[in-house]
């Protein structure tokens, strides 16, 4: 498993992070549509429960903007304290869709104490929270729009196709890449950390990615990771396959950075 962290710069090219944002599902109360009736939670160990209605789901969200209730989750025997948590922005219970024209997803590579970046676009971002917990996520970014900001004029466009070529994502025959959330765990200073599934070139590896939330209505979102492109068998100039490599090794570290912006057209109406 490749831990992420905050990553410095932009994110290397080869996976994306869908997000979608939409309005909390939960209904209750006298009429159909309406939020749920808080409901007093006596002990607040019971929010890490499953089994709650919704009022009590919309008493364990809201009192966690409280210190003292945080702190007695945290005392509950739990290492870490699931989706009620000290998430920043958390969003509402719902499924969130990115806008694919302005999300933004950079990619970081280094060859010889060189850095370059660039940039390649989203076909589709969606997350969902259930009971405060981001619990799956779908990315897919179309490999065969990559592109190096770097450089510019003749050789940012030759540095481009080159990375479309069969010497690293080959995307005649790998047009996609892809993300697959699969749970999601706090990290004890406002961000969430990302178990997930990266994709690249029909390859699969578990890879975390940091998340951390600038604003839940519109969702607005920053997922960093790193990934090590020599597990999804990218060759070219990778001391894991070749030596002697000198002045023409590339690192196999990628580094990922993604903005995410919500299309909030696209939300689910209850």
């Amino acid at each position: 498993m490749r831990r992420a962290g905050f990553l410095p710069a932009v994110i290397a090219g080869a996976s994306v992070l869908l997000v979608t944002c939409g309005e909390a599902p939960e209904t209750g109360g006298d009429s159909a549509g309406s939020e749920a009736t808080v409901e007093t939670v006596e002990n607040p160990c019971a929010c890490l429960g499953r089994d709650l209605t919704d009022g009590q789901r919309r008493y364990c969200r809201e009192s966690k903007r409280d210190t003292q209730f945080l702190e007695s989750l945290r005392n509950c025997g739990m290492g870490e304290v699931g989706g009620v948590s000290a998430v920043d922005n958390m969003p509402d219970d719902g499924q969130y869709t990115m806008d694919k024209d302005r999300t933004i997803v950079e990619w970081q590579g280094r060859k010889a104490g060189m850095v370059e970046k660039g940039t390649v676009p989203i076909r589709a971002c969606t997350f969902s929270i259930e009971g405060g917990r981001l619990t799956s996520g779908d990315m897919v970014v179309e490999m065969n729009g990559i592109q190096a900001t770097s450089q510019t004029g003749q050789s940012g466009r030759e540095l481009g196709q080159h990375l479309r070529s069969a010497d690293f994502f080959d995307v005649s025959n790998h047009p996609t890449a892809a993300y697959t959330v699969t749970s999601s765990r706090v990290d004890g200073r406002g961000n969430l950390i990302l178990i997930g599934k990266l994709n690249v070139k029909g390859q699969s590896e578990e890879v975390e990615a940091l998340m951390s939330f600038a604003s839940a209505d519109p969702v607005v979102a920053s997922v960093n990771f790193a990934f090590d492109r020599a597990d999804f068998d990218v060759r070219f100039g990778s001391g894991s396959f070749f030596d002697n490599l000198g002045d023409n090794l590339i690192a196999d570290n990628v580094e990922m950075r993604m903005a995410l912006i919500e299309d909030t057209s696209a939300r689910k109406s209850n």
